[in-house]
């Protein structure tokens, strides 16, 4: 007998760190998916190993940055995360920047109510995963998505998912969210093709286990640059005694070494004859830039590597990736309940793709082992005033309409968040409902309407993802700073009748002062709701 097709709202392909932590984005707006993943568990070799401050603020927003920090505390069994070291081998490397010096730059990204995360892809994948099941998320590992089409009416997406078992199952969605990585099958699928920029260097991912605990105690690092006459690569570190990550340069030409030699070659760069290394896990790759050429066909959306592949130097790629599925995530939502019409969904392309452009040619200039580091040499100076601040690139950047764009890039970045259209909104922290929260916490389910003081407006009966119906807060009613120093003014720039409001992203999508900005690029997507108040000159923007 024929059994029919599971209907569900989005279809997630990709089971990685980007499909799963769009699950949970979806999952918190109430959306229906189900997430097909071919693999039966998790990847077992690390990338990511450092979350930025924008990821952990929306780890924070679906309920796992507390997990994630308490994985990140116990990944470093000695030392910390940090810092970086060079030499012939990881036994005489000496120290080039320090872990205070590299702390002080990720604080440096901007106020916010979370801290950068140090922890290995590795251990954060499960935790993701565990909290999505947990909370009821139907996932389907050890599934592979074999075809999928858009239905003859065009409503639907009718998908083909093959168990491992062999056994077929019809599943039509309203929306296929392709994770599904760098050699994504829905991408080649759909025909999108890929804006590819050359790999300066080819290597060999090594993740090994090897006692070094005695060898790096006191001395230990984020990575550590090698090269001498048997081998040049990168160690990274995974818990600074016995889990280790070396990235092994080779020439393509000649193509990688055999298995069976590496674990010479890891002995050859730890500069150590006779350790034990237990290779765990190994897998090619490059450093090249790849993005995809359209992030949407019809029904079917890509994110994460699926859309675009950059180098691993400043931690980009994961931290792009989710951010690109949370700016999805809301927007799926929003047309689902008919709160928003179909160009919202349009604005995801152009929002997310001018970014990843951005963020993978400034991975490309980190390549450089001491640009990635903030030094500039001989070697580096034709390119180091390209160099822009990663904490900028994550926290600071300003989406834009794209039609006022001129030059085509969709994005710039600020100095200071201070509720600038198309920035996310400034943290402070703020005590409502007897709480003491983060401005960050008022956002996610719905269009937020935030006042000064003195403002004239009126509460929402129907807060929702349509932005004419926006949640209102107005300081001194709803909520109160916490800290002396903060206020309405200091936070947007406004007086005290000044009104801004948030998408459910946390974005700013209009101040009350835009009109009377002539240079501002407006940023009103989709909506036909418009406030006004008192003129004011803007500060610092």
């Amino acid at each position: 007998m024929p059994v029919s097709p599971i209907r569900t709202s989005v279809l997630i392909v990709g089971g990685g760190l980007v499909g799963l932590s769009a699950g949970l984005f979806l999952q918190r707006l109430g959306v229906p998916f189900i997430l097909v993943e071919k693999n039966e568990g998790v990847s077992p070799l690390p990338r990511a190993r450092g979350i930025h401050l924008r990821t952990m603020e929306l780890f924070r927003q679906v309920g796992v940055e507390d997990a994630v920090k308490a994985a990140a505390a116990a990944a470093w069994k000695q030392g910390a995360f940090g810092g970086a070291r060079r030499g012939e081998t990881l036994i005489n490397a000496e120290s080039i920047v320090d872990v205070a010096t590299m702390r002080s730059k990720i604080a440096a990204a901007g106020a916010s109510p979370s801290s950068f995360g140090a922890c290995p892809q590795t251990l954060i994948e499960p935790i993701v995963r565990q909290h999505l099941e947990t909370r009821g998320g139907n996932v389907r590992f050890g599934h592979e998505l074999v075809s999928f089409a858009e239905s003859g009416s065009g409503d639907v997406v009718v998908a083909t998912v093959r168990a491992k078992d062999g056994l077929e199952t019809t599943i039509e969605a309203n929306w296929l969210l392709a994770a599904d990585g760098g050699r994504s099958f829905v991408r080649r699928q759909l025909g999108i093709g890929m804006s590819e920029t050359p790999a300066p260097q080819h290597l060999v991912n090594i993740f090994f286990r090897a006692d070094l605990a005695q060898a790096v105690e006191g001395r230990t690092f984020s990575q550590c640059e090698i090269a001498n006459e048997k081998v040049r690569g990168l160690f990274l570190a995974m818990n600074n005694t016995d889990k280790w990550s070396f990235h092994l340069e080779y020439d393509p030409a000649q193509g990688p070494p055999a298995d069976s030699a590496l674990p010479d070659l890891v002995r050859a760069a730890i500069g150590l004859a006779d350790v034990d290394i237990e290779i765990l896990s190994h897998g090619r790759w490059s450093t090249g830039v790849s993005i995809a050429e359209r992030y949407r066909v019809g029904r079917a959306f890509l994110c994460g590597d699926a859309a675009h592949l950059m180098p691993p130097w400043g931690g980009f790629n994961a931290t792009t990736g989710i951010a690109d599925a949370h700016n999805l995530a809301w927007k799926i939502a929003a047309t689902l309940r008919s709160e928003a019409g179909p160009a919202l969904l349009d604005s995801y392309e152009s929002e997310r793709r001018p970014l990843a452009v951005r963020n993978g040619h400034q991975a490309l200039l980190r390549s450089d082992f001491d640009a990635r580091f903030g030094m500039e040499t001989p070697a580096n100076r034709g390119f180091f005033a390209d160099l822009l601040d990663s904490g900028a690139l994550l926290l600071r950047h300003r989406y834009l309409d794209a039609n006022m764009s001129s030059a085509g890039d969709t994005s710039e970045l600020v100095a200071h968040l201070q509720a600038q259209t198309g920035t996310r909104f400034p943290h402070a922290w703020i005590r409502h409902n007897d709480q003491r929260i983060s401005t960050l916490d008022l956002f996610g389910d719905s269009y937020v309407l935030l006042a000064g003081p003195k403002a004239s407006v009126q509460a929402s009966s129907r807060p929702s993802l349509d932005s004419r119906t926006p949640v209102t807060y107005v300081v001194g009613k709803d909520f109160a700073f916490v800290d002396d120093e903060d206020s309405w003014y200091t936070l947007t720039c406004l007086p005290d009748d000044g009104v801004v409001t948030v998408r459910p992203d946390g974005f700013v999508q209009e101040r009350s002062d835009d009109a009377l900005d002539q240079g501002i690029r407006r940023f009103r997507k989709n909506t036909t709701r418009s406030v006004s108040s008192k003129p004011s000159a803007r500060c610092n923007a």
